[in-house]
């Protein structure tokens, strides 16, 4: 009999943390699950730990060479025998209900085919985390998806049989950000969710994909950028290059710490926003609250990681948006819901 959730882990030289890992899927209150603990050509003592376990629901498998992380997350795509897959990176942290949560609401809303979470990032304690809060109903994930992922990548859990009909796999010209092309096109097959609980804890590491990506400016910005144009398309807003271009800016808080008020004034700043919401509401009539919402977050952080470097006069101009306003509640909120 098949499982139900089929859970990917890759593992490259991973010694230092899978322990950890490993533990907290085999810890899960939800117990029907096969774990793939992918081994991608370790050199390290990672496939002496991975055999050091005796559960049965432990599938190691071992690549004959390293063949990166996109390869060999498509092959254990390919390799999945539940209805769900869920997926898991070897260095962080399961909350234990997890995926009881995960599949409880896909089993009741079959109009969802992905969910994830928000996440606590941190580097050495999970006592010592950063809280990333995510948008939790779908049509906000879909704004927020024209700026960033989604969705917390080792937190995802969607339908295998979506996936495999649509052939829908991790693309290698998107490396470093293969996550957030995947995500955009699995949300034309139906509907995303993020649990606002963080059922995650993600470790913050210098080899994490993330970080390594970060390095790699232009290539990422080019990435980012075609994911970005593609889930403007996919919702029918169609922008200039200057204005695609200040998108990419606003996908990083350290982008945006860094505007050039030369190349975005603070006029075109108000007019590129007012331009997208009149866009995503007409897109999304009955969920203009979201909308405000979503960019009003994203437009507050111009205003708060700027509030030095802008004179009094243009401050005062940008902050009397009512976008300012929801951006303001959206912070609130998110204090007040993960209380």
């Amino acid at each position: 009999m098949s499982p139900k959730i089929s859970v990917i882990l890759p593992a490259y030289n991973a010694e230092q943390y899978l322990r950890t890992a490993v533990d907290s899927i085999l810890a899960q209150s939800f117990k029907d699950f096969e774990l793939l603990i992918i081994n991608d050509g370790s050199i390290d003592f990672t496939k002496e730990i991975i055999l050091g376990y005796k559960d049965e629901r432990i599938r190691y498998i071992e690549n004959e060479k390293n063949l990166g992380l996109i390869e060999t997350l498509n092959k254990g795509i390919l390799l999945a025998k539940g209805e769900y897959i869920a997926r898991m990176d070897a260095d962080d942290i399961c909350h234990s209900s997890r995926f009881q949560m995960q599949i409880d609401f896909m089993e009741k809303n079959p109009e969802y085919i992905i969910c994830s979470s928000s996440r606590k990032e941190f580097a050495h304690s999970i006592s010592h985390f950063h809280l990333s809060v995510l948008p939790v109903d779908d049509t906000s994930i879909r704004i927020h998806s024209i700026f960033s992922t989604p969705f917390t990548h080792p937190a995802v859990m969607f339908r295998a049989g979506i996936i495999k009909e649509n052939n829908l796999f991790f693309e290698k010209d998107y490396k470093y950000a293969e996550d957030y092309q995947l995500w955009i096109k699995i949300l034309q097959y139906g509907k995303g969710y993020n649990f606002r609980m963080p059922l995650l804890y993600y470790r913050d590491t210098p080899n994490s994909q993330t970080n390594v990506g970060a390095g790699q400016i232009e290539q990422r910005k080019r990435t980012i950028s075609n994911i970005q144009q593609l889930a403007l398309q996919q919702q029918n807003i169609v922008l200039d290059q200057k204005e695609l271009d200040f998108i990419y800016i606003l996908s990083l808080s350290d982008k945006i710490r860094n505007i050039s008020f030369e190349d975005f004034s603070v006029d075109f700043i108000l007019s590129f926003f007012k331009k997208l919401s009149l866009e995503l509401k007409s897109n999304y009539p009955n969920n203009k609250f979201n909308v405000n919402c979503v960019l009003g977050k994203r437009y507050l952080k111009i205003l708060l990681f700027n509030l030095k470097r802008l004179p009094f006069t243009q401050l005062m101009k940008l902050g009397f948006s009512k976008l300012t306003f929801f951006g303001i509640y959206e912070l609130i909120n998110e204090k007040i819901g993960n209380k």
